[in-house]
C-alpha cells in the first residue's frame, strides 16, 4: 500500500519491502522482525513495547493498543513516533467489539485524528478522537433512517477489513459491501458492492494511487487471487491488468496491506498457520485480529507464505515456524535493525 494516505499524498510513494513484525510474548519489551527481501530475524527491543502492539502506522506514527489491566473492555492507545521519542496520549477506549484502527495525519505531519471501527456490531460504528480529547466520539450508519438500531441486530454488521484512503476509512463487509468514514466530517456512507465476490474467501484491501484495490482468495484454490480495483470518484470497479500487477508484491494483513513495487515479481504474501493462509471458520470468513482487544490473544504456529501469481507455486518464506501472540507487516523506517 502507498500508502495509507496522508495530506501529502503518501499513497504516491514507492515503498521499501515491509518487515514482519512478531510479538512472542505482548507484556515483554521483545520483538522480533522478519526481513523477507534479506531472509533474516532480528530481535528488537524497544520501550515502545510493553503491553502494547502496533495496530497501524502512518507518516512515521505509529498508534499502540495495550490491554488495560482488571478491565476486559478498556485499551489504553497512544501515539508515537520512534524516531523523535514522541508520545500522544489518547482516550482509554471502552468498546466490547473488536475493531481496526486508522488515524489521518495533517500536512505538518502531526496525526490529526484517529478512528477506531468495530468489526461486529449492530449497524457499522466508528469512535473518534483527537490527541489530548478526554472521550471517544461515535458516529453510526443506519442506512434507513426509520430503522430502529434493535432491529438492525437481526442482521448485524461484520467489517472484514479497513483501509485509510486520503481523509477516509474504507470498510468492506462481509457481504462485499463498500461503506466509507470520513475522519474530518465524521460522515458513514455506502459506496458500493466489490464483484465476485464469494464469502467463502479471504478478502483484503489496500490503498494504492488514491483507488482502494480490494483482492479475493479462495482458500481452497491455492495461489488463485482475484484483484479489483475501485474508483472512488467515478464509482467504478475494474480489474487489475497486467501492467499494474507486473514487478509488483503485495503484503496482506487484515488492517494495513502494503503494494510494493518489486523488479520481476509479481507476488503475495500472507501470514498464516498453513499454505491456506485464509480466515475462514465453519465456512464463514472472520476477521485476523492483530490482539487490539481482549484480556490475551492465544498464541498461534505462524508463517509467512509467498503466493508466485506466474507460477502459480507457494513457498514457505520463514524455515522455521514462529509461535507467536500477533503480527503485521510494518515500514522497515520505524526501527532500526
Amino acid at each position: 500500500m502507498e500508502t495509507n494516505g496522508t495530506e501529502k499524498n503518501n499513497c504516491s510513494k514507492e515503498l521499501m519491502v515491509p518487515l514482519a513484525l512478531f510479538a512472542v510474548e505482548l507484556n515483554s519489551k521483545k520483538r522480533l522482525l522478519f526481513d523477507v527481501s534479506s531472509r533474516k530475524i532480528h530481535g528488537v527491543t524497544s520501550t515502545v513495547f510493553p503491553d502494547a502492539f502496533c495496530e497501524f502506522e502512518n507518516g512515521g506514527w505509529l498508534l499502540m493498543a495495550q490491554h488495560k489491566p482488571l478491565s476486559f473492555q478498556d485499551q489504553i492507545v497512544f501515539l508515537v513516533h520512534p524516531s523523535t521519542g514522541t508520545h500522544l496520549d489518547l482516550p482509554v477506549l471502552r468498546s466490547p467489539n473488536e475493531g481496526f484502527f486508522v488515524f489521518y495525519v495533517g500536512s505538518h505531519g502531526m496525526p490529526l485524528v484517529v478512528a477506531f471501527i468495530e468489526i461486529m456490531s449492530a449497524v457499522p460504528t466508528a469512535h473518534i478522537a483527537c490527541p489530548g480529547d478526554v472521550y471517544w466520539s461515535i458516529y453510526k450508519h443506519i442506512s434507513d433512517p426509520e430503522m430502529s438500531e434493535a432491529m438492525h441486530k437481526v442482521q448485524s454488521a461484520l467489517i472484514v477489513d479497513v483501509v485509510l484512503l486520503g481523509k477516509q476509512a474504507v470498510c468492506v463487509d462481509f457481504h462485499g459491501q463498500i461503506l466509507s468514514f470520513s475522519i474530518t466530517d465524521m460522515i458513514w456512507r455506502t459506496v458500493s458492492s466489490c464483484p465476485d465476490w464469494s464469502k467463502q474467501d479471504s478478502h483484503f484491501l489496500v490503498a494504492s494511487n488514491e483507488q482502494v484495490v480490494a483482492i479475493s482468495h479462495p482458500c481452497k484454490t491455492g495461489s488463485a487471487f482475484k484483484f479489483f480495483k475501485l474508483d472512488l470518484q467515478a464509482m467504478e470497479w475494474s480489474l487489475l491488468d497486467d501492467r499494474e500487477l507486473d514487478n509488483t508484491s503485495w503484503f496482506l494483513c487484515k488492517g494495513q496491506s502494503y503494494r510494493v513495487k518489486e523488479e520481476g515479481k509479481r507476488r503475495v504474501y500472507l501470514f498464516g498457520p498453513n499454505k491456506c493462509a485464509g480466515s475462514i471458520v465453519n465456512g464463514t470468513e472472520v476477521a485476523t485480529f492483530t490482539g487490539s482487544l481482549g484480556p490475551s490473544t492465544l498464541k498461534s504456529i505462524t508463517n509467512i507464505y509467498a503466493y508466485d501469481l506466474v507460477d502459480e507455486t507457494v513457498e514457505t518464506v520463514i524455515p522455521a515456524s514462529i509461535v507467536t501472540e500477533v503480527h503485521r507487516w510494518i515500514l522497515p523506517s520505524t526501527f532500526a535493525t
